[in-house]
């Protein structure tokens, strides 16, 4: 298990670490074969750029709600949406044996009526191509079962609200990283603050195999980590698509929340050279697995 902080130090780390990324990505938006970036700063209820899934939808206030809700606006249980990035994404290159680093920064609130009764969260996911909506529940919509499976193809981040006594930790909630199966690899213990702007920053380096994804509450100032070793290139196809998933509980309509994204960016850089090419030092995130 990983270790989390609420240190000012390293909240402070994180966030100029953010700040950089974001210069970089409005100063340099051309997207070429070695390099691909999107930002979105809200969304628009005409988004052309997204494949919406299941019970995803942009609200008029520029949301991306991915579970649904009631005509009174309160969640609904059982429900499951996704969102992604409609153009693919190379991570590596196969006739160069090159892998992309990448950058991915959003901002989210999940919102739960009872903060005793949560279920089940969202993850920022990469997948194949063609990936199709999962599981509900536990699974987050983006695994089928619990088991390990190379086919999967998939790495995500899950940001979990609910223990599911199966395969989660004991505590909850968590921010995990999971590699071909809802069962993290590493998972670090987070406070869950309802109706609270969260940030997450995920990067990987391919040098070091690194996956690291942080999460800070601003109004708070505290902050979590956690990092994973990845092999992106043997996981995951040349070619994929990034998004969003989440999911209400499964058996019992009082355990709801909603899960909007507020704002989103993504780059990535083929060939990867030295760890900054990002426009941040990834390995200033690096901690031991």
């Amino acid at each position: 298990m990983a270790t989390f902080q609420t240190l000012k130090p390293f909240y402070a780390l994180v966030t100029i670490s953010i700040t950089l990324f974001l210069l970089l990505l409005s100063s340099n938006k051309v997207n070429s074969l070695e390099e691909q970036s999107f930002s979105f700063t809200k969304f628009s209820t005409d988004q052309q750029n997204l494949i919406l899934q299941a019970d995803a939808t942009v609200t008029e206030t520029g949301k991306l709600q991915l579970t649904g809700v009631d005509e009174s606006g309160h969640p609904v249980f059982q429900s499951l949406g996704r969102a992604l990035y409609s153009t693919p994404i190379q991570v590596w290159d196969k006739s160069t044996d090159d892998e992309a680093s990448f950058a991915t920064f959003f901002s989210f609130v999940v919102n739960a009526p009872n903060e005793n009764t949560t279920a089940d969260g969202l993850a920022f996911f990469i997948a194949p191509v063609d990936t199709q909506p999962q599981g509900k529940g536990g699974l987050l919509g983006i695994f089928n079962d619990e088991t390990y499976n190379s086919s999967n193809q998939i790495v995500a981040v899950e940001f979990d609200t609910t223990r599911n006594a199966g395969f989660d930790p004991s505590y909850t909630p968590h921010l995990g990283i999971d590699v071909n199966t809802i069962r993290s690899e590493k998972t670090a213990a987070v406070s869950f603050r309802n109706g609270y702007v969260a940030t997450v920053l995920v990067t990987y380096d391919p040098t070091y195999k690194s996956l690291v994804a942080s999460l800070v509450y601003p109004e708070t100032k505290e902050s979590y980590i956690v990092s994973a070793a990845v092999d992106l290139k043997a996981t995951v196809p040349e070619w994929v698509r990034v998004g969003f998933s989440a999911t209400t509980g499964l058996s019992d309509y009082k355990y709801v929340e909603t899960h909007d994204i507020l704002s989103w960016s993504f780059k990535s850089k083929l060939p990867a050279g030295d760890n900054d090419v990002l426009g941040l030092t990834t390995s200033s995130l690096h901690r031991d697995l």
